[in-house]
């Protein structure tokens, strides 16, 4: 299986640094330009299925997509963001200065922390493995739209890496990571900044074998 992952576009949250899951925001100006170049973009890209996140930052980029390739999209509540219970909506800055200790531990304590009316990391790497395993051993490949948080948490699981140790890696808006899994092994292949994505798009359409 090849997994094709992408995080939503760029929200009025991301901008404002704010800590946010479960609630949704419009596209800033950049991010409605992702919206617009992604479906194009991925004309690179081969795949079987698309599946999205139930929150409308992720949904409305897969269905852009599905609409584009005339493919359907099946939404999935399970790869849907963590719940940051008291620090949704909250600014990185002020969490940090306000909620020390459960900014810690929320990234640190990974395996016993949940924090105050949200979901802990764990949960999240729970959803993603039991979706994942759903699908992993199958044939083709499958893009998955989703968002930060998840996507950390998939590629923990599906790579075998240390949940402490996911952090490591920088998720930004409408980045595509690319992994691909045999034999009970996950292989990671590309991680692309949307900044780059036009370039490739560009060589990929004069000569796709190359480049993938």
């Amino acid at each position: 299986m090849k997994f094709y992952f992408i995080r939503h576009p760029e929200t009025l949250a991301n901008k404002k640094g704010l800590i946010y899951g479960s609630g949704d925001y419009e596209y800033t100006d950049k991010g409605r330009e992702m919206f617009e170049a992604m479906p194009k973009i991925l004309d690179a890209y081969k795949f079987d299925r698309i599946f999205t996140s139930p929150l409308g930052r992720a949904k409305k980029l897969a269905e852009a997509i599905g609409k584009h390739r005339n493919m359907p999209v099946t939404v999935d509540d399970r790869i849907r963001e963590q719940h940051f219970g008291i620090l949704e909506d909250v600014p990185y800055i002020d969490a940090h200065i306000n909620h020390p200790e459960i900014v810690k531990r929320l990234f640190g304590d990974i395996d016993n922390y949940t924090v105050p009316g949200g979901e802990s990391t764990n949960e999240v790497i729970a959803r993603a493995a039991d979706f994942l395993d759903e699908i992993k051993n199958d044939e083709g490949a499958v893009l998955i739209v989703t968002h930060s948080m998840f996507l950390h948490s998939a590629m923990s699981y599906i790579l075998n890496i240390p949940r402490n140790d996911m952090w490591h890696f920088k998720i930004d808006p409408c980045m595509i990571v690319r992994i691909d899994y045999r034999n009970n092994f996950g292989v990671l292949k590309e991680m692309i900044p949307y900044e780059e994505t036009d370039s490739m798009y560009i060589v990929s359409i004069e000569n796709s074998e190359k480049l993938w």
